[in-house]
């Protein structure tokens, strides 16, 4: 897949999968690497991101070895934001298969 793609959605992307769940970062690259084949290189920085700017919030859970784990969840202007994001998603991808012909898009004709 594209890189360019990617960073362009992974926000969204892990938004939702939060949004659904409280998740530990590791779940969030187990979750994200299976399907986009993104690192926990690119993962953590976003994270630690979202959460700088208060759309996520984290609790510490015991791990039953080792150092407790962080456990993230959407805060209520990550929740307004994941709504916003979504919306912008849902829209531009409508655009964007419109152009490329919609349901019926056939990459062997882009004329």
């Amino acid at each position: 897949m594209n890189v360019q793609f990617k960073k362009g959605v992974l926000d969204l992307v892990l938004l939702h999968l939060i949004h659904e769940t409280p998740l530990t970062a590791y779940d969030v690259v187990e979750r994200l690497s299976n399907r986009l084949e993104v690192s926990a290189n690119t993962i953590y920085p976003l994270l630690r991101r979202l959460e700088k700017d208060d759309y996520l919030s984290h609790e510490k859970q015991p791990s039953g070895m080792g150092a407790p784990k962080k456990v993230f969840t959407l805060t209520e202007q990550g929740k307004e934001h994941y709504t916003a994001l979504k919306a912008s998603w849902l829209s531009f991808q409508q655009e964007v298969n419109a152009l490329l012909g919609g349901d019926s898009y056939d990459e062997n004709n882009l004329s």
